[in-house]
C-alpha cells in the first residue's frame, strides 16, 4: 500500500494544487520525505501499473477536469536550500524565492530578474523558467537526478536547457542541483529585485498560470493577441486577462476545458489573421 511507504492523502481537488485553482480530484498525493521514499514509491508505482505525476507548485500545470486515477508526488519535503560559501544548493522541492534570496543575500548575482515566479526548484528547472531575459539554467552548475533508481550528477550541459524546456528524460525526477555564486554588490541586486517585482505586481490578480503561450521569434505574444481585440473574451469561467493579453485568468469557477477551448480559439485567431502559430508553454495534466 502507498501509505506504508510515505505520507499519503486521499481523494484530494487539484484545485488545492495549481494556483489556477481548476481540477478535478486525485485518487493520491503523496509527500515522500527523502530519496529512499521516493524510489520505493516509484517503483511501486511502476510495479502496479499506477500512473504518477511529479507536481511543484502547479504554477505552470492545467489539472483535468475529471479524477485523475494515479498518484501526484509533491517533494515538499525536499525543501533545503543553503550556501556553503562556494556553491549554492537547493532541493527540488523548495521554492523558488528561497533560492534568490539566498543568493541576493549571499550577493550572488544572476537570480534576481526570477523574483516572484510561483515556482519550485525541480518545476523551475523543468521548464527552464524565467523572466525579463533571465532563464535559471543561466546559473546552474549541475542537477541530481533520480533515473532507474539512482541518483544521478547532470552537469549543465547534459541537461539540454533550451527556451521554457529542458531535456531531462520522461522518467527523470529532479532531486537536486548546484547553483554558481558569482559576486556582485548585494545592494544593487537588492534594488533590482524591487524592481522587478514591482513590475510584476502589475500583473492580474485573479488565478492563473502566468503566460499561456512560449515567446515567439516573430511578433511580442501578447501584443499580438491585444492587437486581435482579445482581451476580456470569455470561454464559461475563463477569460483572456483584460490586464495583460499573454494571461488566461480563472475568473468565475472556470473548468479545465474551459482554458482549452480559449487557448484553441487564440491560436486559430492568430493562424487566421497573422499567420503565427502560438506554442503552449503550460503542462497539460489529464
Amino acid at each position: 500500500m502507498i501509505e506504508e511507504i510515505c505520507e499519503v492523502k486521499k481523494n484530494v481537488s487539484m484545485k488545492t494544487l495549481s494556483t489556477i485553482k481548476i481540477g478535478g480530484r486525485a485518487d493520491y498525493v503523496a509527500y515522500p520525505k527523502n530519496q529512499k521514499q521516493i524510489t520505493e514509491l516509484i517503483q511501486y508505482c511502476k510495479s502496479n501499473n499506477i500512473k504518477f505525476f511529479i507536481l511543484g507548485n502547479g504554477s505552470n500545470v492545467l489539472c483535468c477536469d475529471r479524477r485523475y486515477y494515479g498518484v501526484i508526488i509533491k517533494l515538499s519535503h525536499l525543501n533545503k536550500v543553503f550556501y556553503d560559501g562556494k556553491r549554492i544548493y537547493a532541493e527540488a522541492g523548495a521554492f523558488l524565492c528561497q533560492l534568490i534570496n539566498c543568493a541576493i543575500d549571499n550577493s550572488i548575482c544572476g537570480f534576481e530578474n526570477l523574483s516572484g515566479i510561483p515556482a519550485t526548484i525541480g518545476g523551475a528547472l523543468k521548464m527552464n523558467a524565467g523572466a525579463f531575459g533571465s532563464c535559471i539554467s543561466d546559473t546552474v552548475i549541475g542537477v541530481n537526478v533520480l533515473r532507474e533508481n539512482k541518483v544521478i550528477y547532470l552537469p549543465k550541459e547534459e541537461c539540454a536547457f533550451k527556451y521554457r524546456k529542458s531535456g531531462f528524460l520522461k522518467d527523470d525526477i529532479i532531486i537536486s542541483a548546484i547553483f554558481n555564486d558569482e559576486k556582485s554588490n548585494k545592494g544593487e541586486l537588492v534594488s533590482r529585485q524591487k524592481e522587478v517585482l514591482l513590475k510584476r505586481s502589475l500583473i492580474p490578480k485573479e488565478p492563473s498560470l502566468g503566460s499561456i503561450f512560449k515567446r515567439h521569434e516573430k511578433v511580442i505574444v501578447s501584443k499580438l493577441i491585444d492587437e486581435l481585440n482579445l482581451k476580456g473574451v470569455q470561454c464559461g469561467g475563463a477569460m483572456v486577462s483584460p490586464i495583460h493579453a499573454g494571461f488566461i485568468v480563472n475568473f468565475n469557477n472556470a473548468k479545465a476545458k474551459d482554458v482549452k477551448r480559449l487557448i484553441n480559439y487564440i491560436k486559430r485567431k492568430c493562424i487566421k489573421e497573422r499567420g503565427i502559430l502560438l506554442e503552449e508553454e503550460i503542462v497539460y495534466l489529464d
